[in-house]
């Protein structure tokens, strides 16, 4: 009977000996694109006040990517993130290799918010002229840039006020549009560990 604790200690001992896990006392840290984001260069500013807010462009691997862009106005509004979807690229965003896939056309309608639900309008000629994976990769590229602020959690995307289903790579066509939606785009997460 005595024997048993004994054993039973050794097994343990032998177990956490051996589960692979490595011990380490320096500490590591973990690389990613939504810490390590493209700043602005500092010869780009804008006259008065403004703030920095991030919008969501596309790498050359088809992954979402976090650039900083100068927004003209001290009050965040949901359609100052969208004229700065539909603007052209800055000239690092191109050095870097960056793209949209939003229409340069698409013009807002209106914008109704209500707690972290956003109703987005645009008017015709825009997102419904586009499909498959471009229309996909721009609906991302806006659900995504709304939502990083943590403002918003979920979009509505009309035409001349109606409600439209889109296409979403993880869901099916939605109406309700989600990060979660468009996880195959999202930014590239690399593990590097430093000490």
């Amino acid at each position: 009977m005595k024997k048993t604790p004994i054993l039973l200690a050794i097994l343990l001992l032998f177990t956490s000996l051996s589960c692979g896990v490595p011990e380490d006392n320096k500490p590591g840290t973990i690389a990613s694109p939504l810490i390590d984001r493209a700043e602005i260069p500092e010869d780009i500013s804008v006259d008065g006040e403004g703030r920095n807010e991030y919008i969501y462009l596309f790498d050359i691997d088809n992954k979402l990517s976090p650039v900083l862009r100068k927004i003209p106005s001290v009050d965040l509004k949901v359609t100052d993130l969208i004229n700065e979807l539909t603007a052209d690229l800055l000239p690092f965003e191109r050095q870097a290799n960056l793209s949209t896939t939003v229409p340069i056309g698409l013009s807002l309608a209106g914008v109704t918010q209500d707690n972290d639900l956003a109703i987005i309008n645009f008017n015709a000629g825009g997102l419904e002229v586009i499909e498959g994976d471009e229309l996909a990769k721009a609906l991302a590229q806006i659900v995504w840039t709304l939502t990083e602020t943590g403002d918003l959690d979920s979009i509505i995307i009309s035409i001349e006020g109606e409600i439209k289903t889109w296409p979403t790579p993880n869901s099916g066509d939605q109406q309700l549009l989600r990060r979660i939606q468009f996880m195959s785009y999202a930014p590239e997460v690399t593990l590097g560990i430093t000490g």
